[in-house]
């Protein structure tokens, strides 16, 4: 008798690399497969572009969209920032790629506003971060400069299917709670590399709802658990009424229910609490109240996915009607211009600059410790960021504390970290 053995359902993941491949293709297995986006930025995209020269490539073997965007050093501090920029307009203007100039925005934050990145998609980007695509619902795996450049002479690139950790997401968020509390309390539990060249997916519970930007805090930091992948299961109401405010159809792909997965977590919203990593690692977390009082220097708001709207309510919130301890700088910086003109129309810009802190335009800027807000010996910055590895923002000698807006704004009243239900 014949016996016929039954493939197992798929996971997010490995859906859509089934469909990068043109076949399907389950944990484990080494494919090749052809993305549906590739984009650069302005300090290793140059590098990608030169490869490519290397490379003797004339004309692009791949037929997907190439975006090039300036953010990182933008307005640029020096020459060699500024001819990193000429370097990608030169590139756009042969037509191969398509350019977006600075002050637009960060990317990861930009692409999903633009409807660039949709559901779906197998999305390649010259940065760690290109995880955040996963809030939408796309599979975003970051790759050194050499290797787009090869996808971009190739067509495709070779991958191994990663296994995925899944995440069971139940109940609401209770008061100054948001997406980077859930984040911030996986990585104390997987630490760096828990989650190394594995796939995370996190699905809701009826009656869970996380907004479009808690889902940009969870899926931006998946990097730091050394994931491939961080993906947020897509939803008709969030998901689908952002892009269908843009007039987009968009393609909500589901994990079969029967996928197999390496780990699962079960994680109660209602239960978190605002947490903290201390340096010099994301996944040094702790309870606020342990590091209640430890001094801050700078407080900084604003990242490639909590420069978001949200965030800056939240920051205004806590800011309104009070002013910002005096030794303390606090910089604020918008993800995009939209959310920067956003925050314009609400009063949120006034109310921040009212309070005595500074609004930055669109840019990576300290976050990467490149310019606008770079610390000193010694100094140490509460932040709204995703890294706080030695030397980040900096001086080897500064700390970096990594925790939501409500906290760090917080802090910059009280002029060191604070819990803000006790504060407010």
């Amino acid at each position: 008798m014949n016996r016929v053995t039954l493939s197992p359902g798929l996971t997010l993941s490995e859906k859509i690399l089934s469909r990068g491949a043109g076949k399907t293709v389950h944990a484990g297995d080494a494919i090749w497969a052809r993305p549906d986006l590739i984009y650069l930025h302005d300090v290793l995209g140059p590098l990608s572009l030169k490869a490519l020269e290397k490379m003797g490539v004339r004309e692009n073997r791949y037929d997907g969209r190439i975006v090039l965007v300036t953010d990182h050093i933008f307005p640029p501090k020096d020459s060699a920032s500024a001819n990193n920029i000429l370097t990608m307009k030169e590139y756009a203007e042969t037509g191969r790629a398509e350019f977006i100039k600075g002050g637009e925005g960060i990317e990861h934050t930009l692409l999903i506003e633009k409807g660039i990145i949709q559901p779906g998609m197998l999305v390649l980007g010259t940065d760690s971060h290109t995880v955040t695509a996963g809030s939408v619902g796309a599979m975003g795996i970051g790759l050194g400069s050499t290797d787009i450049a090869a996808t971009m002479a190739l067509g495709k690139n070779w991958f191994i299917v990663p296994e995925s950790i899944r995440v069971n997401l139940a109940g609401n968020f209770s008061q100054y709670v948001t997406g980077k509390d859930v984040i911030l309390h996986l990585l104390g539990q997987l630490g760096n590399d828990g989650a190394n060249y594995k796939a995370m997916e996190f699905s809701q519970a009826e009656g869970t709802h996380l907004s479009l930007d808690d889902r940009l805090a969870i899926a931006n930091m998946t990097a730091e658990a050394g994931a491939e992948a961080g993906m947020v299961v897509p939803d008709e109401h969030e998901i689908s009424g952002h892009y269908e405010k843009l007039g987009i159809e968009s393609n909500l792909i589901q994990p079969d229910k029967d996928a197999v997965y390496d780990e699962t977590f079960d994680v109660d919203l209602s239960g978190l609490e605002p947490v903290i990593a201390a340096p010099y690692s994301p996944s040094n977390v702790h309870p606020i109240k342990e590091l209640s009082g430890t001094k801050v220097d700078q407080v900084y708001i604003g990242n490639c996915a909590n420069g978001t709207i949200s965030d800056l309510r939240q920051v205004a919130e806590v800011l309104k009607g009070r002013t910002v301890r005096e030794k303390v700088k606090m910089i604020v910086v918008p993800a995009t211009r939209k959310i920067y003109s956003q925050a314009l129309d609400e009063g949120i810009i006034r109310i921040i600059i009212d309070a005595g802190a500074n609004v930055m335009p669109s840019t990576c800027g300290a976050c990467a410790g490149l310019h606008m807000g770079v610390l000193g010996k010694g100094e140490v910055a509460i932040s709204n960021t995703n890294r706080n590895y030695r030397g980040r923002m900096g001086d080897p000698e500064s700390k970096v504390y990594i925790a939501n807006s409500y906290v760090a704004a917080v802090s910059a009243l009280e002029g060191s970290i604070a819990d803000p239900e006790a504060v407010l």
